[in-house]
């Protein structure tokens, strides 16, 4: 299992924005060879964080799928004013795991 972490910031003002276009999403992605899942975190400490979970089969599904063409459609979905006011603060891949109880 590969995890990959997106901490991003926004203007408290746009995180509603950020969280419906999550929400909102064309769902390319679930399609991917190699996706699991995906979950987006909304802090309850810090009103401008979101993080952005997303759980591969391994790390070369992700990167695969980071390079492909479903990737530059969701992505061309956001607003543009919306875009321009994401930071990607950090990106984070947690090594391959193997999961052994759930």
């Amino acid at each position: 299992m590969y995890v990959a972490l997106s901490r991003l910031r926004v203007a408290v003002a746009q995180v509603d924005a950020l969280v419906s276009a999550f929400r909102a999403r064309a769902h390319l992605v679930d399609e991917a060879d190699g996706f699991v899942d995906l979950e987006v975190w909304r802090s309850d400490r810090d009103a401008g964080e979101i993080v952005m979970i997303s759980r591969w089969r391994d790390r070369a599904a992700f990167t695969a799928y980071m390079r492909s063409e479903a990737h530059r459609v969701s992505h061309a979905r956001i607003p543009s004013d919306l875009d321009a006011a994401i930071r990607l603060e950090r990106l984070e891949g947690l090594h391959t795991y193997d999961v052994v109880a759930e």
